[in-house]
């Protein structure tokens, strides 16, 4: 089972959020300006983009370098996935998706669709919070008291049933007008149940991450 660990020029990861076995094991490749964080992290395998964040000059000579014309029709997000995918990365982290620009954190969640077409399982790490694709019934684990919350990734979802969340739900259809029914929910102990159908983005918080930088 080969891993990946994308890194994206979003908000940089937390210390406590970057797993230094997945930095030892994986392919380590760098979207574009976030090299400027990663140089500080780890020395990736590769880095691509169109290069205007960062000029490909300043890159470590290490770091294999792959350019994309500016004029170009996906972001630089779902190339660096598409290459974890087609050097045959089953399973991928995906860090500094979120934050910075609201257009390319809302683009970046379809990246965890493009995995699953693709034959992987995505996540995204970011903010003290982790956020995969869900679909049919799982089981997730998290502290007791973490926020977990949950949204449709097409126009709607339906969530036959929870256990272990302060607010169950039952026979709920979740849609474009009625996310805010499955925002904000508790877990009550240190794992929790979802049956469910249809694809489910799924928002857990680890709440020891709240206060570390």
């Amino acid at each position: 089972m080969k891993k990946a660990v994308i890194f994206l020029n979003g908000d940089p990861p937390r210390k406590s959020e970057i797993k230094c076995e997945e930095l030892t094991d994986s392919l380590k490749i760098c979207a574009d300006g976030a090299y400027r964080y990663v140089k500080k992290i780890c020395v990736p395998d590769v880095v691509l983009g169109d290069f205007d964040s960062i000029a490909a000059e300043k890159i470590d000579k290490r770091c294999r370098k792959i350019r994309f014309k500016p004029e170009k029709d996906f972001t630089d997000g779902h190339l660096a996935l598409q290459y974890a995918l087609d050097e045959g990365a089953t399973e991928i982290v995906i860090y500094g998706a979120l934050g910075g620009r609201p257009d390319m954190a809302y683009a970046n969640l379809s990246l965890l669709y493009q995995a699953k077409t693709g034959g992987a399982k995505a996540e995204i790490r970011g903010g003290g919070y982790t956020v995969t694709l869900e679909n049919g019934a799982f089981e997730k684990s998290v502290n007791k008291g973490a926020c977990v919350s949950m949204a449709p990734f097409f126009e709607g979802a339906h969530i036959i049933s929870t256990k272990g969340l302060k607010y169950p739900m039952k026979n709920v259809t979740l849609n474009r007008l009625h996310i805010s029914l499955s925002v904000s929910n508790v877990a009550l102990a240190d794992s929790f149940a979802v049956e469910s159908e249809g694809e489910l983005l799924l928002f857990t918080e680890n709440i020891q991450r709240r206060t570390d930088k």
